[in-house]
C-alpha cells in the first residue's frame, strides 16, 4: 500500500548576509494511513519550513524544492496542490493576522472547515466540528463564551486553539499536518490534544497524522524523524518525556 504523504527530494536553503543556510538538503519522510509520525528539532532548527514546503500557501515562497507524493500521486501542479489542500487539515504555526481580526472563533471554524471537500453541508460541518471543540474542553476558555469571542480579541493560547479547531475540525480528512501544535497551549489542553491525536489514530478508517514541533510529550508515536544541521535522520530510540503528566498504557494523559 502506497503512504498517504511520501516526501522525496526535499531541499529548502535561504541566503543569509553570511551565505547560504541549508535548513534540509536531500530529505526524505512518510506518513502512512493510522500513522502517528513526529519530525522533531529545536527550535530554530527550520521545521516550520518543511510545513510551509509542503502546503505551499504563500506561492511567493520559492526558496524549496520537493517531490510530494499524496496518495501515490505526484502533486506537481496547482491544481493538485489545491485539491491536496482541500484534502487534508492543517495548522500553521503562525497565525495569518486576516484570520484573527473581525470574525468570532467558531466562525472561522466553520469557514475553514468548509473548505474541505469532503463536507457538503454546513450542518455537517456544525456536527463535526462540535464533536472536536467538545473532545477538547473548549468551553473551557474564555469563561465557556469562546465561541463568540472575537478572534482579534483572543489571547496567544486561544489563537491556538481556534487554529488546532480549525484544521481538525475536517474529520474526514486523508492527512492532519500540525506545525508546532502546543505553542501557547496551557498543559492542560495540551494533554488533551495528544490524547485526542492518540485516539484519532486508533480509529476505523484513521487517517495519517503528522506533527512538526519541538517538545517530546507525544505518546503512542510510530515514527520520528530528527532535523538536525540540514538532515532529516530517522530515530529508532524516541522517548516520550514525562513533564506533561503520567500516561496510562494506551499512551492517553491521566489527569491525576
Amino acid at each position: 500500500m502506497e503512504p498517504i504523504l511520501k516526501v522525496e527530494n526535499m531541499n529548502i536553503a535561504f541566503q543569509t548576509k553570511s551565505g547560504k543556510k541549508i535548513i534540509v538538503e536531500n530529505g526524505e519522510f512518510e506518513v502512512n494511513a493510522g500513522e502517528f509520525v513526529l519530525i522533531l528539532g529545536e527550535n530554530g532548527a527550520g521545521k516550520s519550513s518543511i510545513f510551509k514546503s509542503l502546503v505551499r500557501e504563500d506561492s511567493s515562497d520559492n526558496s524549496d524544492s520537493r517531490d510530494l507524493f499524496f496518495k501515490g500521486g505526484l502533486v506537481d501542479s496547482q491544481e493538485k496542490l489545491d485539491c491536496f489542500r482541500r484534502s487534508i487539515g492543517y495548522a500553521r504555526q503562525e497565525d495569518d493576522p486576516d484570520r484573527f481580526f473581525s470574525r468570532k472563533v467558531w466562525q472561522y471554524v466553520k469557514d475553514y472547515a468548509m473548505m474541505s471537500q469532503y463536507f457538503s453541508s454546513s450542518d455537517e460541518v456544525e456536527k463535526e466540528s462540535q464533536k472536536v471543540y467538545d473532545a477538547l474542553h473548549c468551553e473551557k476558555y474564555a469563561d465557556g463564551e469562546f465561541k463568540d469571542r472575537r478572534l482579534k480579541n483572543c489571547s496567544g493560547g486561544e489563537k491556538r486553539m481556534a487554529t488546532l479547531l480549525s484544521a481538525l475540525s475536517r474529520t474526514k480528512s486523508d492527512l492532519f499536518i500540525l506545525d508546532e501544535p502546543i505553542n501557547n497551549l496551557d498543559a492542560y489542553h495540551a494533554r488533551l490534544l495528544n490524547n485526542y491525536l492518540v485516539k484519532l489514530k486508533r480509529s476505523s478508517n484513521a487517517p495519517g497524522i503528522l506533527v512538526i514541533t519541538h517538545c517530546h510529550m507525544f505518546q503512542n508515536v510510530d515514527r520520528v524523524y530528527q532535523l538536525s544541521k540540514g538532515k532529516l535522520v530517522k530515530v529508532d530510540n524516541y522517548s516520550p518525556k514525562s513533564c506533561y503528566g503520567k500516561c496510562d498504557s494506551c499512551g492517553l494523559y491521566v489527569e491525576e
